[in-house]
């Protein structure tokens, strides 16, 4: 077995390569419980093999201090399913790392209510968590509650929107002002200098969602640097938490009433399915439509080619990396990475089969 495969390996991989679970092998690190004779030498044997140093880890295992980790993200809804993505790469992340004393407790908000945000900010504040996973929905809000936990000396790690400023230990995610600018070639490539373009944005209120709009300064920033006529007609609009069918019905208008001139329109979060039913409702099949994320309702209106392209935020991949990143700064001691900044895919119909994950 080469050694070098092993460079990396971990408690659940001993485990996985074992067929037992990850308790088994820590029992047999530790020579505490019950293990047969048989999988303790198989366990044991891996471990020689794959030249496993579980030095550190062990130290960790055997004081078992507890680790109370907080996480303060929205409340995922039918209408903004986004949400539970995160939220289950942060279990994935807890699984693997519960043995070591790390236990988490969930706070959630309504995604369009500063209130809600506040109170189960409050209750969070009152439990002391040792770290605290965040998303800074409500900017402002939010880089105050940063400045209190930054004085305390509670490590905080932001996702999805990057308002850091000093004020805590990482951020994972995009860069979303680059996002909006992979956006916008995309769409200046498909419809050239001369279209009437529309941003839509479904947030209460402006500026308050920092992700949002730093999606669409940049896609402005990009039609300004690289539309040699600027000829491109910008218009763009917010979309207030309004009830569904209100919402529809200003849509509606405003891409009706944009006709025919209307070639382009930029979704700036994972909501582009409410834009796609209507143009899928009228019959409108010459506008090009870009948004965010592979929720199903969005792969379904991208298959059958309603949605142009899905800019991928790897929500799952966002919660996991930031509940391993507290891992390593609160358990292991180490040293993070200020910036765990994740690709910005493209995704067609082409090629959505190959992303199984969101």
């Amino acid at each position: 077995m080469d050694k070098n495969n092993f460079s990396r390996i971990r408690i659940k991989d001993i485990a996985r390569l074992a067929g037992v679970s990850a308790g088994t092998v820590d029992r047999v690190l530790h020579n505490r419980g019950e293990v047969s004779e048989k999988t303790r030498n198989k366990i044991l044997s891996i471990i020689r093999k794959s030249d496993y140093h579980p030095d550190i880890l062990a130290s960790t295992l055997a004081a078992r201090k507890p680790c109370r980790i907080a996480a303060l993200i929205p409340r995922a809804t039918d209408d903004s399913p986004f949400w539970k993505y995160p939220l289950a790469g942060i279990e994935e992340g807890l699984r693997e790392i519960m043995y070591f004393g790390v236990s988490l407790e969930r706070y959630y908000f309504d995604y369009s209510d500063r209130e809600s945000f506040l109170q189960s900010a409050a209750g969070m504040i009152n439990e002391k968590p040792q770290g605290i996973i965040m998303a800074p929905v409500f900017t402002e809000e939010a880089s105050l509650l940063l400045k209190d936990f930054n004085r305390k000396g509670i490590p905080v790690v932001l996702i999805n929107a990057n308002i850091c400023s000093g004020s805590c230990i990482a951020f994972v995610g995009q860069d979303s002002l680059q996002s909006g600018m992979v956006a916008a070639r995309l769409m200046h490539y498909g419809l050239g200098d001369d279209a009437d373009l529309l941003i839509i944005n479904f947030t209460r209120e402006r500026g308050n969602q920092g992700h949002i709009q730093k999606r669409e300064e940049g896609f402005r920033k990009y039609y300004r640097e690289n539309s040699k006529n600027n000829n491109s007609l910008l218009q763009q609009i917010n979309i207030a938490e309004v009830g569904i069918s209100r919402e529809e019905k200003i849509l509606e208008q405003v891409i009706l009433s944009s006709r025919p001139g209307l070639r382009g329109i930029f979704v700036t979060n994972s909501r582009v399915f409410r834009v796609a039913g209507i143009l899928e409702k009228n019959r409108i099949n010459d506008i090009i439509l870009i948004g965010y994320d592979l929720l199903q309702n969005n792969k379904d209106f991208l298959r059958k080619g309603t949605i142009d392209f899905l800019i991928s935020q790897k929500p799952r991949e966002q919660g996991y990396k930031s509940i391993m990143t507290l891992y390593h700064h609160l358990v292991l001691r180490k040293q993070v990475e200020r910036s765990h900044y994740l690709p910005i895919d493209i995704i067609t119909k082409e090629n959505l089969e190959h992303y199984t994950f969101t």
